[in-house]
């Protein structure tokens, strides 16, 4: 089986990438960088990877990438995957997250090689507050910020895209993954990174926070990205979007406290009003029925050891 990865050394491409390799797959993944940032993969699977190029802006240049490629199965990740990014750069987070989804569907349906299935990394932020209890996939898409409109307009051209040009496009809407190799722009690398600097004493033992009594349903990223291949697995869907999800709500609060337990420090928790997010939501926990029904997938890792895993990566590298 052959599969191109999007976005192929990103923190979730990299253990997709990984995970189809350990599934057989011949993978052909591209980076926007000259050379694939470095991570998780290691050297043997990084050789194992056809890398390429490419900024998905450009439509020639993906359809170029696709042909080469000859794949059966196309996971795109590449885009914008924060908010303070999509924030910072509106328009490029939009002509990537949105256009780039459109010139990947493009390129699919072109493809001389016959593309079986184009699975789209969707989010959750296109839910926005969602509603009272587990978020559905027929619940509207309403975000509430600049990332979470981009992934909501994602997530309308990749399955209007596909109704119109006859390709199988699914849409896997990810809640908030969890593991080592992650941006320390996220919540638990920069719990761990600073859980360290004060074990180390280069930090004083004042450890600030924003609001810890937020609820998030965060799911292990090897769970994530086995949702992934088998949402790429389903011969005849009968839906265009999937939650990727636990069904469980873990407030942040826990998050740290696994943390500093880990690192076996006792920092004085202090609030600072700059880290928290105007307008978010207290609770977003997913309900991942439709998934589970149709592939019988499930959340299977343990956040707990997820945690202590990520802050070991982090002392290491």
């Amino acid at each position: 089986m052959r599969a191109l990865v999007t976005g192929g050394d990103g923190f979730i491409g990299q253990y997709l990438v990984m995970h189809l390799l350990d599934r057989g797959y011949d993978v052909t993944a591209t980076s926007f960088a000259e050379t694939p940032v470095d991570g998780v993969l290691s050297g043997s699977a990084r050789a194992s990877v056809d890398w390429r190029r490419l900024d998905v802006r450009d439509a020639a240049a993906v359809a170029a990438v696709v042909d080469a490629a000859r794949p059966q199965r196309i996971f795109h990740l590449a885009g914008y995957s924060s908010s303070p990014e999509s924030r910072a750069r509106p328009g490029d987070a939009l002509d990537v997250n949105g256009g780039g989804t459109l010139h990947v569907v493009e390129a699919a349906a072109g493809a001389r090689s016959g593309v079986e299935t184009v699975v789209v990394s969707g989010s959750a932020d296109a839910y926005g507050r969602g509603i009272d209890g587990p978020i559905d996939e027929p619940t509207p898409l309403r975000p509430l910020s600049v990332y979470g409109a981009t992934k909501a307009a994602q997530d309308v051209i990749a399955r209007g895209a596909a109704s119109a040009l006859g390709v199988q496009v699914l849409v896997a809407r990810l809640f908030p993954l969890l593991g080592p190799g992650q941006r320390p722009a996220f919540v638990l690398p920069s719990f761990c990174r600073r859980a360290l600097a004060i074990r180390r004493g280069s930090a004083g033992p004042r450890f600030a926070v924003g609001n810890l009594d937020v609820f998030r349903d965060f799911t292990d990223v090897r769970d994530g990205v086995r949702a992934l291949r088998a949402l790429a697995d389903i011969e005849q869907p009968t839906r265009r979007a999937y939650n990727v999800c636990s069904g469980s709500a873990t407030p942040v609060r826990h998050l740290l406290a696994w943390v500093l337990e880990a690192a076996g420090i006792e920092p004085e928790i202090v609030a600072d009003p700059s880290l928290v997010r105007p307008g978010e939501p207290e609770s977003v926990v997913g309900d991942p029925g439709r998934l589970q029904r149709v592939t019988g997938w499930r959340a299977e890792r343990e956040l707990r050891a997820c945690v202590r895993e990520t802050l070991d990566w982090e002392r290491r590298n």
